[in-house]
């Protein structure tokens, strides 16, 4: 019998990423996704509309689809609702592991948790470990915290089968314009179109992780074929890149010519941070996983 895997937020960025990867394995599981939007994906073999942060709602969803994995992926962020990032990223964490507790106790889960619950690292820290401290600065980084904590909780006290994955940031086509590199190419994609040949950008002089998204989906897949209940793994690239350099090579990409802008208004101010970059060796160590694209492949594939 085919494994059965639910994969939630299926219809954002990395739960489409994740279902389109899982569809085309060899051993092709069957696919369950859920979102709180209504949805006709192509790409799963069943399909949920699901306010995960309701337990009534989520209780009905996995005694319905009895997964053999979930991979959570569903949450919020980018928004100055601080109420809601909590409820989104927080209460659906619990209510769906509450869920798992009493009707599929022995599914895999892994959490996707978030290199912001690190916040500021002082320099010497560098690259971020997993028991590296969390300072988080950000409302969506605090409840990512808490939502790992809610998940080593579970596993701690309900010995469920639960792994916490941190990934740092994810870059790919299709990647939202609330993060740089999906501002740039909106902005980018227009210049194209010659409707404008001005790009705004933020502070250009931190640093940050750049991972593929295809690579983090397939680490995950690769982490839940050998699952670690209680750890906490970072999916990264290990390397730090300038937001001046990745602006560059997206520009050189696109071929266009265009004049750079500061916009106030994308400037984080004190929640800013300044360099930031993982640690993948964890995970390396572990499964034998390591990224395969390089940040230009990722780039060229973001024009296509």
């Amino acid at each position: 019998m085919r494994k059965r895997v639910l994969v939630t937020g299926a219809c954002g960025f990395a739960g489409r990423y994740m279902c389109e990867y899982l569809c085309d394995l060899k051993d092709r599981p069957e696919v369950i996704g859920t979102d709180i939007i209504a949805s006709e994906s192509k790409t799963c073999d069943a399909f949920y509309k699901t306010d995960l942060a309701s337990g009534i709602d989520t209780a009905d969803l996995i005694k319905q689809a009895q997964p053999d994995y979930i991979i959570h992926l569903a949450g919020t962020f980018g928004t100055n609702d601080s109420q809601e990032i909590y409820r989104v990223n927080v209460l659906s964490a619990t209510a769906l592991l509450e869920a798992v507790r009493i009707h599929k106790s022995d599914t895999v889960v892994i959490m996707a948790g978030s290199a912001a619950e690190y916040g500021k690292v002082d320099a010497e820290q560098l690259p971020v470990m997993e028991n590296t401290p969390c300072q988080p600065v950000t409302a969506y980084g605090l409840s990512k915290l808490l939502a790992t904590q809610v998940a080593l909780y579970y596993h701690r006290v309900h010995s469920l089968n639960v792994m916490i994955v941190r990934p740092f940031q994810l870059i790919g086509k299709g990647v939202t314009a609330r993060l740089a590199p999906g501002a740039f190419a909106e902005q980018l994609k227009r210049a194209i179109s010659d409707e404008s040949n001005v790009i705004k950008v933020g502070n250009l002089e931190s640093s940050r992780d750049f991972l593929d998204i295809r690579d983090a989906v397939e680490a995950i897949w690769t982490l839940c074929q050998k699952p670690a209940a209680g750890e906490i793994f970072n999916i990264c690239s290990g390397k730090p890149i300038k937001m001046a350099d990745l602006l560059k090579m997206m520009v050189t990409c696109a071929g266009v010519d265009i004049k750079i802008g500061v916009d106030p208004e994308r400037l984080r101010g004190t929640s800013d941070i300044n360099t930031i970059f993982g640690s993948c060796e964890k995970l390396q160590h572990y499964c034998g996983w390591k990224p395969q694209t390089s940040l230009e492949i990722s780039i060229r594939k973001i024009f296509k």
